[in-house]
């Protein structure tokens, strides 16, 4: 067993944090103080963290590490607890004009980085602690899941909806870029719903600072996730970009993905066909062409096109700017339809609660996170708001009832993807795991997992992405629906 009490500073006026799934109340230039215990350095679900807190479950993975949920026991207060292992991304990249030799390690950058923004589309870092080879960043946990969970394959979401998210990804894009910060990442994945689905921006393992000052200075890595990337970013290798263009690029593609439920190409580059006959057609257009090329552009309005367009333009000196997207004919149009402001709902969101948060003790926290010297120890609480019986695990889409056990539901499971030519291994009794893909093609490179759990006769088989495009793994889980078919079952009834 291993342990550790050491500061944590964060800084930050005296404020009341209230958003997303955890409440903390700070001091200007407190001291945190982190006491974590590991055993084995393993992390089982079920698994006492610190005392009163358990890890309830895997949120994401990747060859990083891992997102945990922590959840107090007593309260239900939850935290995000990111893991990574090693020093320094996989691939060995290191941040723009960072030194191989002698530089901080990029989790400890990202987390330096991270816990300076405070924006209400931002998602919060509570804090972060190195400990034996491993990094943890403490992160709010979002209720709401992924966006891309409210996100149809080939369909999308209503446009009231993709208007309103897209608002308050404008929002956050505008406070980062305010305070020079650079995302590079921006795509549905990294962009997470609270409680009160509010969109926060997460994921700040590529971002960088592009400007000090008045001075900005141009960016030379090429990074992100490629079918987001911006044509300029893919060509950085032989021509230094702008920062703040390409992350509009990539949140265009978000808008685009909620709209239409595709993305309109693999690269943003001459050799992808589909990008080629955009690129043709964004300059004609500026001559009045005709309708635009097949692909999504021909699922959005009149309006919604002419913003996308703009935001998309191939060459970034031509490409609006988001003051301009923001006061686009789209952008201003009424946010809720009368009548339709839940209707377009792909799922119910996780947690409207409208009771008072729980609130842990001073002593409770202690666990994981206390101050040192707070003015008011019974002030000092992590708290959290949270739909009730439903705070760990909010309801999903992706998964399906099947006749039978928990045994039978796999086997079939993993007969559908073995007829598909998808990898897949047992992780449990009652979980699966499998790689979809593995040979190339549509959905490489998605890692699912599986879990069975039986209620009454029957079986409930929850999918959950852990790695991959979020649109892909959606279609595949289509797919494997469909082929279980043969032993659907209706959900028991609640009641």
């Amino acid at each position: 067993m291993a342990k550790w009490c050491d500061p944590l500073i964060v800084s930050g006026s005296v404020e009341r944090y209230v958003d997303g799934g955890a409440r903390i109340l700070e001091g200007a230039n407190s001291a945190l103080m982190l006491q974590v215990t590991v055993r084995g350095g393993a992390m089982a679900a079920g698994a006492e963290f610190v005392e009163g807190w358990l890890v309830a479950q895997v949120l994401g993975e990747g060859a990083y590490g891992e997102v945990r949920l922590l959840v107090h026991a007593r309260s239900g207060a939850a935290v995000a607890l990111k893991v990574a292992r090693g020093p320094a991304r996989p691939d060995g990249a290191q941040p723009d004009g960072a030194q191989a030799d002698g530089a901080a390690p990029v989790q400890a950058r990202e987390a330096a980085l991270h816990r300076a923004l405070r924006h209400p589309h931002v998602l919060r870092c509570l804090g972060e602690r190195t400990h034996q080879g491993l990094h943890y960043l403490f992160l709010e946990y979002a209720a709401g899941g992924e966006l891309f969970d409210r996100i149809e394959p080939d369909v999308g979401m209503c446009e009231a909806a993709a208007r309103r998210y897209w608002l308050q990804l404008l929002a956050g894009l505008e406070y980062l870029h305010g305070r020079g910060v650079a995302h590079r990442d921006i795509k549905p994945e990294n962009l997470l719903l609270d409680a009160r689905d509010q969109l926060k921006i997460s994921d700040f393992g590529m971002a960088t600072l592009f400007r000090h000052g008045a001075r900005e200075r141009l960016l030379a890595r090429v990074c992100g996730t490629v079918p987001y990337a911006a044509p300029e970013v893919l060509g950085a290798a032989a021509r230094p970009y702008r920062a703040p263009p390409a992350d509009l690029w990539a949140a265009a593609l978000v808008l685009l993905a909620m709209l239409a439920g595709e993305l309109p190409w693999e690269r943003a580059c001459p050799s992808d066909a589909r990008f080629a006959a955009w690129s043709a057609w964004w300059e004609a257009n500026c001559a009045g062409a005709g309708p635009p090329p097949a692909g999504p552009w021909r699922k959005l309005s009149g309006a919604a096109l002419a913003l996308v367009r703009r935001a998309l333009a191939p060459d970034a000196s031509r490409r609006a700017g988001l003051s301009a997207l923001k006061a686009a004919t789209w952008a201003r149009a009424r946010l809720w339809p009368e009548n339709e402001e839940r209707a377009w709902r792909s799922q119910p969101t996780a947690g409207e609660a409208t009771d008072a948060p729980d609130e842990l003790s001073a002593a409770d926290m202690d666990a994981l996170i206390s101050y040192s010297q707070p003015a008011h120890a019974d002030d000092v609480l992590l708290g959290a708001e949270h739909p009730p019986g439903e705070h760990a695990v909010g309801r999903r889409m992706t998964r399906v009832w099947l006749r039978g056990d928990e045994a039978r539901a796999l086997a079939a499971l993993g007969d559908a993807l073995a007829a598909r030519g998808h990898s897949w291994r047992r992780a449990g009794a009652r979980t699966l795991v499998a790689e979809l893909g593995a040979g190339g093609g549509a959905g490489a490179g998605v890692r699912l997992r599986a879990a069975a759990l039986r209620c009454g006769g029957c079986t409930l088989l929850e999918f959950r992405r852990t790695r991959g495009c979020g649109l892909q793994f959606k279609r595949r889980f289509v797919e494997l629906r469909d082929a279980l078919q043969h032993l659907h079952a209706p959900a028991p009834d609640p009641h």
